[in-house]
């Protein structure tokens, strides 16, 4: 891979505080642009180059959605080459995205959140453990990649607050509500003998040799360690396939819900921007046509004419 490919990986994870997920995401993307160059260098690279990459994905069959990640990938590799690298133009600039239709965001029904928190019911670590990241995740609205960076000295229980660390290293408050609080109550103990226990908690930053440790991550795994993204990813699926559900349900399904929860019930589209982090209002208004497309629903269910119309409109269609 091209050096300054490496340079500009780097540059996002240390500087920009991307997560882990988008660095590995951004490494795929550039990997296969260096691989189309075949050699070529990155700085000598013209927007002819940049649209035969793009048509070559279309042609292998890639998604419009996946076309632009690696498209947005690149116009920030080359952004960072001008600002930093002494490029003197920007090939990225003038090479169009394609068009998608943005969809709406998988998000669970308040009762259907509800059941799925309860599948980790246990009174052992992992299930005790499980279900505070759950209702943390639910609670905040938090991003996976804010979850587990999340160390125990920026949580508040009493407070009912916590403080992550966004997109962007921006730093925000979540807050914490009573069903998470209690769950997080439960977990602590059993986070510290089990920090105890596996030695993790010596080795930790500022801990005594009795394992008292003022810092370390929140939520960890069976050897003590940070839980990770994908482990996350992995507990969350598990229960899912363990209940059968049809519904796809991931980390982020627990952050669409919270948004879309919050704006059913009347929530500021402002507000719920500032719990969520967004840097854009435009980012969050989404959550606005999902609340519209719930209330179709609920229209088309309930009201005598709803169902009736939605009927005729496909049997009219045949």
């Amino acid at each position: 891979m091209d050096r300054h490919f490496g340079e500009y990986l780097a540059y996002i994870a240390a500087v920009r505080g991307l997560s882990e997920r988008t660095v590995r995401s951004y490494r795929e993307d550039l990997s296969q642009f260096d691989d189309f160059l075949g050699g070529m260098e990155a700085d000598s690279v013209t927007p002819r180059e940049i649209r035969g990459f793009e048509a070559s994905l279309v042609g292998a069959g890639r998604a419009g959605t996946s076309v632009n990640r690696s498209l947005s990938a690149i116009r920030g590799f080359y952004r960072y080459r001008v600002r930093f690298g002494g490029l003197a133009t920007d090939p990225s600039r003038d090479v169009e995205g394609l068009p998608e239709r943005r969809k709406l965001p998988r998000f669970l029904f308040e009762e259907e959140m509800a059941a799925f928190i309860a599948l980790a019911s246990g009174e052992d670590p992992r299930s005790v453990r499980d279900r505070a990241m759950f209702e943390f995740l639910y609670s905040t609205g938090c991003r996976v990649a804010e979850l587990t960076h999340l160390d125990l000295s920026r949580l508040d229980l009493a407070g009912g607050s916590a403080k992550v660390l966004g997109k962007g290293s921006k730093e925000r408050i979540v807050f914490i509500a009573e069903p998470a609080r209690k769950a997080l109550a439960a977990w602590l103990p059993l986070r510290a003998e089990l920090r105890v226990r596996t030695g993790a908690a010596i080795q930790g930053k500022g801990a005594t040799p009795h394992g008292r440790e003022p810092e370390g991550p929140l939520f960890v795994n069976s050897r003590g360690g940070r839980l990770t993204e994908r482990g996350v990813e992995w507990i969350i699926d598990s229960y899912a396939r363990k209940a059968g559900l049809v519904k796809r349900v991931s980390p982020h399904a627990f952050r669409h819900s919270f948004a879309t929860h919050l704006v059913s019930r009347g929530a500021d589209i402002r507000a719920v921007q500032e719990l969520l982090g967004h840097a854009n209002i435009s980012t969050t208004q989404i959550y606005a046509h999902v609340d519209m497309e719930r209330l179709r629903k609920v229209y088309n269910q309930a009201h005598p004419h709803g169902g009736r119309a939605d009927a005729k409109g496909k049997e009219g269609s045949r």
